[in-house]
């Protein structure tokens, strides 16, 4: 529990710095008064009291106005001085004059603040020679040492805090641009993610489920046949094994880390049998492929199959693997029958992103009355 608040601190919290200077200032002022050092020179004391009140309020009026108009606050602060220099020059009003360049430095624009440079200069320098001049070398030395100590130290002490306050803005900007940088790269990594989920929805069980549909229309035209019942069965099981490899995929940092073969292609071979066509599949007996590369081919050869399936059911599909010094040559190839519709192009766009994260390249279309699939993929290391 916070300790209770004197009347004292409830005070303090009413005025804050700027305010408090000024009524320091309009203090201090009316203890110069006092104690007889309102002039800057004894002998030039010559206003009388009400003169003195009316200036302290003046000075005070266009110290409060600095808190928000500094440059006015600093036109009429001059007007105040000069217009004093007659029958002054008054103490108070250039320790007001203090508080003054330290807001209009600190709170004002660059042009506002190089003003009140050049009249620190005039003030300091043009004092000391008016000084040397009628006096003689000390009084310049230490009107100098008064121009510094009046002008000069607020000046110093504003563009301190002025750049102090500028290098808090920039830290502030530089850690805005940082965070912002952060949630734009988790939104693309995120993105990345389900871009990366969809194409495995895509490619590994809607290439099941588009099979089970087209299972199911054969079922319709053959009621009893075992093999197409069995073959529906087992492509339903494939979608499902395939969504739960999709799950595991969710928690592993790249498409390597599901082990994905060349054997899973088994089912949706059945499946283009059973729909009518006749698949080929040849390859060299001592093929060994590293586990990407495996895993890039059998999704590219898995949306291969699903197609033919889909749109050239009872078609031949000839697929055939081949291999040369550098690369992996996967070709595949079906009649297109009349009427042939091709797709939305969402597999082809999958087939293209899979053979390009190995630094591969495909290319699918027709080919005089044919379709024709045909990817070049880097053997790499094993």
């Amino acid at each position: 529990m916070p300790p209770p608040r004197t009347p004292l601190s409830r005070l303090a919290d009413a005025f804050d710095s700027a305010t408090s200077a000024a009524v320091g200032v309009f203090l201090v002022g009316l203890l110069l008064w006092a104690a007889g050092g309102w002039a800057v020179a004894v002998d030039r004391d010559l206003y009388p009291p009400p003169a003195k009140l009316v200036l302290l309020c003046a000075a005070f009026a266009v110290q409060m106005t600095a808190q928000r108009k500094p440059a006015l606050a600093f036109g009429l602060m001059i007007a105040l001085l000069a217009a004093d220099f007659v029958y002054g020059p008054s103490l108070p009003l250039w320790i007001a004059l203090t508080d003054v360049i330290y807001l209009a430095v600190s709170t004002g624009s660059d042009r506002l603040g190089a003003v009140v440079g050049w009249f620190s200069l005039v003030v300091t320098l043009g004092g000391s020679l008016l000084a040397l001049v009628l006096l003689d070398v000390r009084a310049a030395l230490y009107t100098g040492l008064v121009g510094v100590a009046l002008t000069w130290s607020p000046l110093g002490y504003a563009r301190a805090v002025r750049a102090s306050r500028r290098t808090v803005e920039a830290e502030r900007h530089a850690a805005r641009a940082e965070l912002a940088a952060r949630d734009a790269e988790r939104s693309a990594a995120l993105g990345e993610e389900r871009r990366r989920l969809a194409r495995d929805l895509h490619d590994a069980v809607a290439g099941h489920v588009s099979a089970v549909a087209i299972l199911a229309e054969v079922a319709q035209k053959k009621p009893g046949d075992v093999a197409v019942l069995h073959t529906i069965r087992s492509s339903s099981l494939a979608a499902l094994e395939e969504m739960r490899t999709t799950i595991d995929l969710l928690t592993a940092p790249d498409d390597t880390a599901v082990t994905t073969r060349l054997a899973s292609l088994d089912g949706l071979i059945d499946a283009a049998e059973v729909a009518g066509g006749a698949v080929t599949l040849r390859r060299p007996t001592d093929l060994e492929l590293p586990t990407a590369v495996e895993a890039v081919v059998t999704r590219i050869l898995g949306e291969t199959l699903a197609n033919a399936t889909k749109h050239a059911p009872g078609a031949p599909l000839d697929i055939e693997l081949s291999r040369d010094a550098t690369r992996l040559v996967v070709t595949a190839s079906n009649p297109m029958p009349p009427g042939f519709a091709q797709g939305e192009g969402n597999g082809l766009r999958n087939m293209m992103f899979r053979a390009e994260s190995v630094d591969g390249t495909i290319t699918a279309g027709p080919e005089n009355g044919t379709w024709r699939v045909c990817a070049r993929i880097p053997l790499g290391d094993k």
